[in-house]
């Protein structure tokens, strides 16, 4: 009888689950959870989810209360053996398809799932990524009257051992109010810590959004340790900037602080001030000189056509300040210098010049748009704001041929892979470049294209050439790079050899 007793027990759990209302819930509660983990659409999947695991419970408290009752049942009369073999019999066949639909469910849902966490495949990877390396840092400095940037700096090495030495990827872009409260700031920062090894921080803080400082830590960034690029000489003309009597002279309420590290702005010197090391400042006078220095511009947000911007240069003695010889540089050797600073940004001549605004970020990649100056600087207005034809990640290079024909390249994952844009309208559209696929042999027989982390298309001999590079994860042939031409201004492209 015991026997009997758990076959029909058995039997009964077993038409619970495989039930087809049951099968249908399931399927649809890992089609939610599997969008919920690709796009993270909460309000869409989690009501259905919750809905889901309602019917679960009330399905698991329905399953005890028929075998308890079945149970009871079973001790108080005599089974139909003949029946149980029967049931068991009638039902096999539909018990083997609902356990395949189940097996099948769980195996097509759970790769997806799986997938979505890996490689920045899948909202779940970005939240992943985000437990590991997202850190938030109290901000209590933050009063830039009372305790500059410095403040900032002090407040995230509470809770992070930042390098002292400290380099700019693009910019440091901040604003705040009248009263010297800062309302946002975002910059992107790097460094060797004490072992030599390289530390990346994408630093971002709004008031409206939070209290907090937010860091993404160890995103992929173009490391060069250019000292054109250096922190400290931001941190060091902040601390002299007269910045609360600079500010009231425009009666706004909003206003802006933005850093670039070493600039040139041409012979342009509107609002170009010099500031020593007691706060004395003197504005810049007409000269035969270039002025490249670090420069720290303060202005009125979206109100630079209206208020000059200043821009502040750190000088030891106002009465020597120097500037570099126009007739000791020539213009391509400023362009060359100018381009190779900043990733980001890029002069084509000392009027014209071109650079990636940030316009959001997440979890170390960013959203750009492009930006143009035809003045040396003086103004800078938006001439794409899509470059990357909705794509985001880390902006690594930029370049212009001419007023017409340029170049961007995305870079993705940490930098292994990344695409090159080319335009031929100064940046007003954009279109992804293709190029043919180097396919190379693995010792299994297996064949891939290890290239695929374009650099910046440069001229040669009437045509374009470009390097291909592996990215940060490739290891083919010793690092080598793929070279390619273009007879046609980079519309298409012909792969020539491999170059060191």
């Amino acid at each position: 009888m015991k026997k009997y007793n758990q076959i029909t027990l058995i039997l009964e759990l077993i038409s619970m689950i495989t039930s087809p209302i049951f099968i249908i819930v399931y399927w649809i509660s890992f089609y939610e959870l599997y969008t919920l983990c690709k796009y993270g659409k909460i309000h869409n999947n989690i009501t259905m989810l919750f809905v889901c695991m309602f019917f679960f419970l009330a399905w698991f408290i329905i399953l005890i209360i028929r075998i308890t009752k079945k149970t009871v049942k079973l001790q108080q009369q005599n089974i139909d053996k003949d029946k149980i073999k029967y049931n068991s019999r009638y039902k096999v066949i539909w018990t083997y398809i609902a356990i395949i639909l189940i097996i099948a469910i769980t195996s097509f849902y759970g790769v997806k799932i799986y997938h979505s966490a890996i490689n920045y495949n899948g909202k779940l990877s970005w939240f992943l990524n985000d437990l590991e390396n997202k850190k938030t840092v109290n901000f209590y400095h933050n009063n830039i009257y009372e305790n500059g940037i410095e403040g900032i700096f002090t407040d995230i090495n509470k809770e992070i051992n930042m390098p002292k030495d400290l380099y700019v990827s693009s910019s440091f872009s901040l604003n705040f109010d009248s009263n010297g409260v800062i309302t946002s700031f975002d910059t992107y920062i790097y460094g060797k810590n004490d072992k030599g090894k390289l530390e990346s921080y994408l630093i971002t803080y709004n008031i409206n959004k939070s209290e907090k400082i937010t860091i993404n830590l160890n995103g992929y960034v173009n490391a060069d340790y250019n000292e054109d690029k250096l922190i400290e000489p931001l941190i060091r003309t902040m601390k002299v900037i007269p910045l609360k009597e600079s500010v009231s002279k425009w009666n706004e309420n909003q206003y802006g602080i933005l850093y670039y590290g070493k600039r040139s702005f041409g012979y342009n010197i509107d609002g170009i001030v010099y500031v020593n090391l007691d706060g004395n400042t003197k504005a810049a006078s007409s000269s035969p000189s270039e002025i490249i220095d670090y420069t720290v511009s303060v202005f009125v947000p979206d109100k630079e056509d209206i208020y000059t911007p200043f821009r502040y240069i750190f000088a030891e003695d106002l009465d020597n300040i120097k500037a570099t010889d126009p007739l000791k540089v020539n213009k391509s050797e400023k362009v060359s210098k100018q381009s190779n600073n900043n990733t980001n940004e890029f002069y084509l001549s000392d009027k014209i010049g071109y650079r990636l605004e940030v316009t959001d970020a997440a979890a170390g990649s960013r959203a750009y748009s492009l930006n143009g100056t035809f003045d040396g600087g003086v103004t800078w207005n938006i001439i794409n704001n899509d470059p990357f034809l909705g794509r985001i990640g880390v902006a690594s290079g930029i370049t212009f041929l001419n007023e017409k024909l340029g170049f961007l390249c995305l870079s993705h994952s940490g930098g292994s892979n990344g695409e090159l844009y080319r335009t031929e309208d100064g940046g007003l559209s954009y279109k992804k470049v293709n190029f043919p696929k180097v396919e190379v042999k693995l010792n299994n027989g297996e064949t891939y294209n290890p290239f695929n982390l374009p650099g910046m298309p440069y001229e040669e001999e009437g045509n374009l050439n470009i390097s291909i590079g592996q990215g940060s994860d490739g290891d083919y042939n010793g690092g080598c790079k793929a070279l390619y031409q273009s007879k046609d201004d980079g519309r298409t492209w012909e792969y020539i050899k491999e170059v060191i």
